[in-house]
């Protein structure tokens, strides 16, 4: 393996979704001299294991090159989402793929490769290089027991949702925040072939069960006609089961589950499910993809997310090196294209979140069946993070025995947890959209956020 150069323009530590889709845009745009460090081997590029689907919308919005050839297992046209009973189905359709992320992986990689980039996999980055308030660089191990240092005017940590280099930052940075137990999901997953034509291959499956996957779900995900990604995710901090116990103890009884030809991979990670961080950038660093916990955080889904924080990073750049201005005034760009779009939406989705996992199986199954919440209302929380007042207009004016129904049984009103959920997801949209213009303005926009979110879990009771 060559070794790296002691300075680069850009050093990009990670290259799983947010950090190789960067390399890849940043290797389009002018002649950077650009690094990539990947601890993993190129045979295992992007190799977390998750659901593997991603929205095509991502790709055609940002000038994203589409996954091709191999790294496309299957074309997806919408989803659907299982009752607890699974007697209630709802479908949300929109297009997408299941991928193979290593090849996907690879075929960014390659592209940025082909445009001068230089990558080195199985390399170890074992601190930032941090002096007078900026990040210069970082330290790398390059496997021959010497440490490097490898400065660079911006550095890029996109080294997941374990952020190692986040101990090093001071603390009194943003940047430097880490993830809360209780803002995970414990994912684990099997990709298997089966002795079966999987019928309707073009939806992704996804089932809300509590029983099965408290404070998360299980889902099926076809790679092709007899191929599928089976898999669940628990909420973390709670001592709840590994997945990995569940997934055997209750997945593998199911018929459709339980009928293996081949055994591909079997692995587990840990998924952010929070807002994201408060700011994505400091002096000389940006933060992006699991490590800023840019994830959707009802789901779990961060390929798309990632892509969108590797977006504005880019432009954040360009912007810098036109100015030749490193400083987190500069590189504030990120935080003023990321978060009053996506930011917004993931805060608005983790207040849905926080009230989905205090939601016993019985009311799930009760909105399914009622069509309290329908098949619109999904589809809409899922593209703009909105539920709309006539939802709760629609429970009221259906169901006018239903707070008696929940007192009854000993529980606080649904419908009015309902309420205080959609007036809390707009209340925290639009603090996003009002994102602080510059860094001074931060700390008192974070408190409001931490405030009001925080808020709606106490009163819920998710803290």
């Amino acid at each position: 393996m060559s070794k790296p150069s002691p300075e680069y323009d850009v050093v990009i530590v990670g290259a799983g979704p947010a950090g190789g889709t960067l390399a890849n845009l940043v290797s389009k745009r002018k002649a950077y001299r650009v690094a990539v460090f990947e601890a993993r081997p190129w045979e295992s590029l992007w190799g977390k294991p998750c659901g593997d689907a991603i929205g095509e919308h991502h790709f055609a919005e940002r000038g994203i090159p589409k996954p091709q050839g191999e790294a496309v297992l299957q074309r997806i046209e919408g989803m659907e989402i299982y009752s607890p009973k699974e007697d209630v189905v709802y479908k949300v359709y929109g297009e997408g793929y299941t991928i193979d992320r290593t090849k996907f992986g690879q075929q960014l990689l390659k592209e940025a490769m082909d445009n001068g980039v230089e990558v080195f996999t199985k390399t170890h980055v074992s601190r930032p290089i941090v002096e007078d308030g900026y990040v210069r660089g970082v330290v790398v191990n390059t496997g021959d027991g010497q440490p490097v240092e490898v400065r660079a005017k911006i550095t890029i940590d996109s080294t997941g949702s374990s952020g190692p280099l986040k101990r090093y930052y001071p603390s009194d940075w943003p940047i430097a925040e880490r993830l809360n137990p209780k803002d995970t999901d414990i994912a684990y997953r099997e990709i298997a072939y089966l002795d079966y034509d999987i019928e309707r291959p073009e939806y992704i499956r996804i089932y809300l069960n509590q029983r099965v996957a408290p404070g998360g779900y299980w889902w099926f995900f076809p790679e092709g006609r007899n191929r599928a990604n089976i898999g669940l995710g628990v909420q973390g901090g709670m001592g709840y089961p590994h997945p990995r116990e569940i997934y055997q103890r209750e997945l593998m009884k199911r018929p459709e589950i339980n009928r293996y030809v081949k055994l591909v991979s079997a692995m587990g990670a840990v998924v952010p499910t929070r807002r994201p961080m408060d700011s994505l950038a400091w002096n000389g660093v940006m933060v992006i993809g699991d490590a800023a916990f840019t994830v959707n955080p009802v789901h779990g889904g961060g390929m798309g997310y990632a892509m969108e924080a590797a977006y504005w990073a880019a432009k954040a750049i360009d912007e810098a090196f036109d100015k030749g201005d490193y400083s987190v005034e500069t590189l504030w760009t990120i935080n003023r294209g990321f978060m009053p779009t996506i930011g917004a939406k993931q805060a608005a989705l983790e207040v849905t979140r926080a009230f989905l996992q205090r939601l016993s199986d019985d009311d799930i199954q009760f909105i399914m069946e009622k069509r309290l919440v329908s098949e619109e209302d999904v589809d809409l929380l899922g593209r703009k993070a909105e539920l709309d007042q006539s939802v709760v207009e629609r429970i009221t004016g259906a169901l006018g025995d239903l707070v008696k129904i929940v007192r009854a049984a000993g529980r606080p009103s649904l419908l009015m947890r309902l309420k205080d959920m959609a007036d809390t997801m707009k209340k925290a949209k639009a603090l996003y959209q009002r994102y602080p213009e510059s860094p001074k303005d931060l700390p008192p926009w974070s408190r409001e956020v931490r405030e009001l979110i925080e808020g709606f879990k106490k009163r819920i009771g998710a803290l």
